[in-house]
């Protein structure tokens, strides 16, 4: 029974989908640079973004495609969340062997922040993404105390996505390890995980209580996976705008 009704919830959800994961428009950008700004003192700040991943029963004949780096079968999901851990962009189609960066560059937010660059507003990304003009990531290997202060800064400010993830998959067990892998085709596992995310933020907005013992584990913090990446950082990268931003907030 329950497998007959879930195409049919997850098909009305997914017309409502844009109703409750939502990038944050011009007329915001000063309330959510505020709030991000209060958690690590990090300027101009509209997102923190990172991908996770949530195991899955791979298709036959498929299986090396979702084998990710930790030798389970799974997707991965990037996510960008804003300062109160509101997801305010899903993209979740793209097998575990992918790495982040390209999962990012394959959705739509470069689209809409090079649409916000005029405002000097930026992303926050560990060291898995590029540096770019909207997309700041952190010092490799700071040489100055204001490289130090800007990635202080960074790591304080960034670690709201690593909490939102946490709460998402402890609120939603079929998201986390504990829960087992998802036993359906990737495109549903794909709605899964969008619905699972647009109740995340239904929750957030209704004021839902979260009971820590209810999490795995007993609690948010060991719902916590983050993809790891292996990737150097790029000469390409746009090293010049995160210098500026280091010049300019945090000598």
């Amino acid at each position: 029974m329950f497998s007959k009704v879930l195409p049919r919830v997850l098909s009305a959800l997914m017309k409502y989908m844009r109703s409750y994961i939502v990038f944050p428009e011009e007329d915001d950008l000063a309330t959510v640079k505020g709030d991000f700004y209060a958690l690590g003192h990090n300027p101009n700040i509209i997102g923190a973004i990172d991908g996770t991943h949530v195991a899955l029963v791979p298709p036959k004949g498929s299986e090396q495609v979702y084998r990710n780096r930790k030798s389970y079968h799974s997707m991965n999901v990037q996510v960008v969340c804003l300062a109160d851990q509101y997801i305010s962009h899903v993209n979740a189609k793209f097998p575990g062997s992918v790495h982040d960066a390209y999962v990012m560059r394959n959705s739509s937010i470069p689209y809409v922040m090079e649409q916000l660059q005029r405002h000097r507003v930026w992303l926050l990304g560990d060291s898995g993404y590029p540096n770019l003009s909207w997309l700041l990531t952190p010092v490799r290997n700071p040489r100055t105390r204001a490289e130090e202060r800007y990635n202080e800064a960074h790591g304080r400010t960034r670690r709201i996505i690593e909490r939102t993830f946490g709460l998402l998959k402890a609120r939603f067990r079929c998201l986390h390890m504990t829960g087992g892998s998802l036993m359906y085709s990737p495109k549903k596992v794909c709605h899964i995980i969008v619905a699972c995310c647009m109740l995340h933020n239904l929750a957030l907005r209704r004021q839902v209580p979260f009971l820590h013992e209810d999490g795995p584990d007993g609690g948010v913090v060991a719902a916590v996976e983050p993809v790891e990446s292996e990737e150097e950082e790029d000469d390409g990268d746009d090293t010049d705008n995160r210098d500026t931003v280091i010049q300019q907030y945090f000598q």
